[in-house]
């Protein structure tokens, strides 16, 4: 083997050879992360309708805290957005809406504001994992 390796350069060589397989070896113990983030779902969403709502529309404003998750840090968390008119009538297999990475808050595009509507958030991490949190909140119209 020594006659293999010269000097300085081939001890670099072999150091760094040595150290990525390691990391190769320690990736495959690892395996795929299959853990979904832990969320406590949407806090509130809220719209200000001011006077007869017949007619016009409205933004409703939707936070949340941003989710944890066990490999990609929150910052980089997805959040997706399920609006239904009705409780429970969220389609989960399409979102409504996507919201950019490390987000926690979204508005709506305008909706009419004489219709009700009900909302979920749900944290989707880098793996693709999202959570299946339940929490629902009703659009609630802060101005009347």
């Amino acid at each position: 083997m020594a006659g293999l390796i010269r000097g300085a350069a081939g001890t670099i060589a072999l150091l760094a050879l040595t150290a990525g397989l390691a990391t190769v070896a320690l990736a495959r113990v690892a395996g795929p992360d299959r853990i979904p983030p832990t969320f406590a779902g949407l806090r509130s969403a809220t719209a200000c309708i001011p006077g007869p709502v017949d007619g016009q529309t409205a933004s409703y404003r939707l936070d949340w805290d941003a989710a944890i998750d066990n490999v990609t840090p929150s910052t980089q968390l997805a959040y997706e957005i399920y609006q239904a008119t009705k409780p429970r009538g969220e389609d989960f297999s399409s979102p409504t809406y996507s919201v950019r990475r490390g987000a926690t808050t979204f508005t709506t595009p305008p909706l009419p504001a004489d219709e009700t509507f009900y909302f979920v958030v749900r944290a989707r991490d880098r793996a693709g994992n999202r959570d299946s949190n339940p929490v629902e909140r009703q659009g609630v119209n802060m101005c009347v």
